[in-house]
């Protein structure tokens, strides 16, 4: 092909010209187009997916990082987790697995069981997100399977969750970007959460569909209603996490109640007629999809609970949580048990079994149901009670570091069978929970935080408030439904199994206030530094 250039009024045939030439030539012909398709793509468009992208490749890293999925010189350490207590086998059963370890058991081991075997016949559960998502990285067949790989599918997700707020926000102002911090500052700054990615718990499921409900509620809080396209992608990803969180099991169902009643109260707004009315129902319609989406998975989750720890969870309700607080003569006969059976009072299931307690197999082991619901009903006679088995769990949240749940991975400490051992954080016995409770120091300010969270948001109806620096008004009102959400996640812990196991099950109870605390940090500052602020 010969091309004709004007040069010195001279025909130049660049087939002629030397090899090294022509490709310099071609080098900067490509250069030069890919400068002018750069030119079409508006800034509007190239902002917010780089600062989206590298906001997701940092979240990512900086996971990783944390538990010691990779390593750089001088950041990072091992890899940590969280070891099996016995519920992972809920999960690692649905999809086939079996510990590579000698005694093909994960529960109890004194270490993070990481390797397992593939290809046994999955075990029957109700459906589970949890579930679902471990499925999808192991593989089929015989093989072999490690857990990093269900920390990677964690990590990216959490991190392509993240990029989408940062870029969705970038579209308003570049800077909002910042606001995706907030529900990063507990999982960067500690491992006392990250490190459950690590684990084949449904608590990391559940986290990471936290963390989508406050990107949600934060991109809500940087946009105004006229911000159509960006506050639909807000209601997407509150109506996801709040989905997967409400299915990952029953103990999580405030994320998705939560979620639902905060997408109902987004407002969407466009041109008025036909077409506005129909946005102003985004917000409402992603609530009802979000609840009728969860509906059968959670019901189906409920049964199975009920099928397998009617019993335990009866027991821990009425033994660890209802006699200790209303008195162990009251509740004894109040669900039939002789009096002999008060001497028990604060004893955990899985400390004897109900072996040795007075009428215990008739009273409750033969009517579980039947049993829980009569203790649910003294205690609503009780309100002080109630009140003080919440107070219990939200001083637990002080303390989510779990350290009776090993972190070092096998291979790194001998594996040995320690389940006899007693720890007073995990609720055994009343007595002991209790004094392990009041070694705590501030044990009152996760109650405190929740009164001044949820106060602050209530205020923010008021007309005045409300006509304030709406980004500051967000940050509020994202700090009360975190707040919300977390004091939900303890009262529902409390009143399904009492005070066993306290500290675990209260454990996303914790980031939730740490996070709550944060947002409404952020809002203080920005509220001192709205005159520096253009109005948003």
């Amino acid at each position: 092909m010969i091309a004709e250039s004007v040069s010195y009024g001279r025909r130049i045939d660049l087939t002629t010209l030397p090899a090294r030439a022509r490709r310099g030539t071609g080098l900067r012909s490509a250069a030069s187009d890919l400068r002018d398709a750069a030119a079409t793509v508006p800034r509007a468009v190239v902002v917010p997916v780089a600062l989206g992208c590298s906001t997701a490749f940092a979240t990512v890293l900086a996971l990783a990082l944390r538990i010691g999925l990779v390593t750089l010189p001088g950041l990072g350490g091992g890899l940590i987790g969280v070891g099996d207590n016995g519920d992972a086998f809920r999960l690692f059963c649905t999809a086939g697995l079996t510990p590579d370890t000698p005694s093909r058991v994960a529960l109890w081991r004194g270490v993070v069981v990481t390797a397992f075997t593939t290809g046994a016949a999955p075990c029957t559960a109700a459906p589970s997100s949890a579930s679902l998502l471990l499925r999808l990285v192991v593989p089929g067949g015989p093989g072999t399977f490690s857990l990093t790989t269900y920390a990677w599918l964690f990590a990216g997700l959490a991190a392509a969750v993240v990029g989408i707020g940062a870029a969705t926000l970038a579209t308003v102002r570049p800077w909002r970007v910042a606001l995706v911090v907030v529900p990063l500052v507990g999982l960067l700054g500690v491992s006392w959460w990250t490190r459950f990615l690590v684990s084949l718990y449904a608590e990391p499921t559940a986290l990471v569909a936290t963390v989508a409900v406050l990107v949600g509620l934060l991109v809500v809080a940087g946009t105004r209603p006229d911000h159509r396209r960006q506050r639909l992608v807000a209601l997407g990803l509150v109506g996801v996490g709040g989905l997967v969180g409400a299915t990952a099991k029953p103990g999580f169902v405030p994320i998705g109640l939560v979620a639902a009643g905060c997408a109902a109260l987004v407002v969407v707004r466009s041109a008025r007629g036909r077409a506005g009315r129909v946005w102003r129902l985004a917000g409402p319609l992603v609530a009802v999809a979000l609840l009728a989406g969860a509906a059968y998975p959670v019901s189906a989750a409920v049964e199975g609970q009920e099928r397998t720890y009617a019993t335990v969870n009866a027991h821990n309700l009425i033994f660890t949580a209802a006699m200790p607080e209303i008195g162990p003569d009251v509740v004894a006969s109040a669900v039939g048990l002789p009096p002999g059976a008060a001497a028990h009072s604060g004893e955990g299931y899985y400390w004897a079994g109900g072996i040795g307690i007075p009428g215990w197999a008739t009273a409750v082991g033969d009517r579980p149901d039947a049993a829980r619901a009569e203790a649910r009903t003294l205690l609503l006679e009780h309100p002080g009670a109630v009140a003080t088995m919440v107070g219990r769990g939200l001083t637990a949240t002080l303390r989510p570091q779990l350290t009776y749940l090993p972190s070092a991975p096998f291979g790194t400490a001998p594996e040995h069978f320690e389940g006899r051992t007693v720890y007073p954080e995990a609720g055994p016995q009343t007595s002991l929970l209790v004094r392990w409770l009041d070694a705590i120091p501030l044990g009152w300010l996760p109650l405190a935080l929740v009164v001044v969270a949820l106060g602050a948001a209530a205020v923010t109806v008021l007309p005045r408030v409300h006509r304030a620096d709406p980004l500051v008004v967000g940050l509020v009102r994202v700090a009360g439904a975190t707040a919300l959400l977390g004091l939900a996640i303890v009262t529902l812990a409390v009143l399904g199994d009492g005070y066993y196991e306290l500290s675990k099950h209260v454990w996303l109870g914790s980031y939730l206030f740490l996070t709550a605390g944060v947002s409404g940090l952020a809002a203080l500052a920005l509220g001192a530094t709205a005159r520096f602020r253009r109005p948003g």
